[in-house]
């Protein structure tokens, strides 16, 4: 599961890197900055200029599994964050799906009725967008991808929100070449370690197991692959989330790739796979796990907007392909620091429910792990 920590108080001051204290401990923790790596050649990154922050209508999201709390951020943002601005904006507020449509898509929305259900299939390059009335689930070439705002009937026309607009469907209706850079550089966080086990199986199959196995196997194909590749962690060792942030940052990572099993306990139903980038300003998260969603709080990692949910898509799109797993789709969250305050794409990824027995039954097996380390290759290259 997504590893959580409470944060420091916010009258703390705490400057705006990475060298902070999150606790004290009776024993030191194992931090990947001192691993002797050598970064890789510095690349200058564009300046881009930030657009008007906009204030949106207030929709609450659902609360899912409050089994973890993150009560607040690693360091108090700023909301000066530069965030990259895309080429096709939408104003703020509501506009017509039609207008979307006559800019980004091959075609008009067509109309489909089905009992209570309203949807409209839209025709774009990189496959059809299926939009519901009411329902904040989409589906894009098949994948369920979740928006900030369920579509809504305004005076008889369907409208969606201009976030989920330019943050959402437009980065989906564009070219899914997103290789950032010929450097190649990833960084694989396997999710806890050490004292944290993360969430485990019936049978005490641990979660921090699961994702290092995950991780050094995608590690080994990557490598084969031409990336350069650094883990956050390498054994069963325990590493704060500032540290994997400042790692990541160090390293000069192209991307950075978090990798979880999931719990829904004691309920036994929920599986497969669901992808995570951080949510976009102006919306709500998909899922909240108790932390504070503030739609105007601007973090580092909101910068990379649209390339996140490029690489969540693909990820997950091809995830699902390899394993045959659930779809529980691509969402958006906040509370997780260790996406939040990355200057680089990034993307958490859980694969599989641990409380489900046949997804344990199948993360139990190596040559599904294996699977799943493909998937990434797959997605990646």
């Amino acid at each position: 599961m997504i590893h959580l920590i409470k944060s420091l108080p916010a009258t703390s001051v705490v400057p705006a890197a990475l060298g902070l204290i999150l606790c004290s401990c009776a024993s030191p923790r194992y931090s990947p900055l001192e691993q002797n790596v050598t970064p890789p050649p510095m690349v200058a990154a564009p300046v881009q200029p930030a657009p008007e922050v906009v204030v949106l209508p207030d929709e609450k999201a659902p609360v899912v599994g409050l089994d973890h709390i993150d009560s607040g951020p690693l360091f108090v943002p700023t909301n000066t964050v530069p965030v990259a601005a895309p080429a096709i904006t939408f104003g703020r507020g509501w506009i017509p799906m039609s207008t979307w449509a006559s800019r980004c898509a091959l075609g008009k929305a067509e109309r489909v009725v089905d009992g209570q259900t309203t949807t409209y299939h839209i025709p774009t390059r990189t496959g059809p967008c299926v939009l519901t009335i009411g329902s904040r689930l989409a589906q894009w070439n098949g994948v369920a991808v979740w928006l900030g705002f369920a579509p809504r009937m305004v005076r008889g026309e369907p409208h969606i929100h201009a976030v989920d607009a330019e943050k959402t469907l437009l980065p989906l209706s564009e070219s899914q070449h997103v290789v950032p850079s010929p450097v190649r550089t990833v960084v694989l966080d396997p999710g806890h370690g050490g004292s944290d086990s993360g969430t485990r199986g019936p049978r005490n199959q641990f979660e921090k197991e699961f994702t290092l196995d995950w991780a050094l196997r995608t590690e080994r194909l990557l490598t084969n692959a031409g990336w350069k590749v650094f883990l956050t962690r390498r054994s069963d060792v325990e590493v704060a989330l500032a540290d994997r942030v400042a790692f990541a940052e160090r390293v000069r990572a192209d991307l950075f790739l978090s990798l979880h099993f999931n719990s829904a306990f004691p309920q036994t139903q929920p599986s497969g796979i669901e992808t995570y980038c951080v949510t976009p300003v102006g919306a709500p998260s998909t899922l909240l796990r108790g932390y504070a969603d503030d739609g105007q709080t601007s973090f580092p990692n909101n910068a990379f907007d649209s390339t996140n949910l490029k690489w969540a898509f693909r990820i997950h799109q091809t995830l699902l392909k390899e394993t045959q797993a659930h779809d529980d789709g691509v969402k958006r969250a906040r509370f997780m620091s260790v996406l939040r305050y990355q200057n680089r794409p990034a993307v958490l990824i859980e694969g599989g429910f641990l409380s489900n027995p046949g997804d344990v039954a199948l993360i139990s097996s190596p040559a599904y792990r294996e699977r799943l380390a493909q998937a990434i290759l797959q997605a990646l290259q």
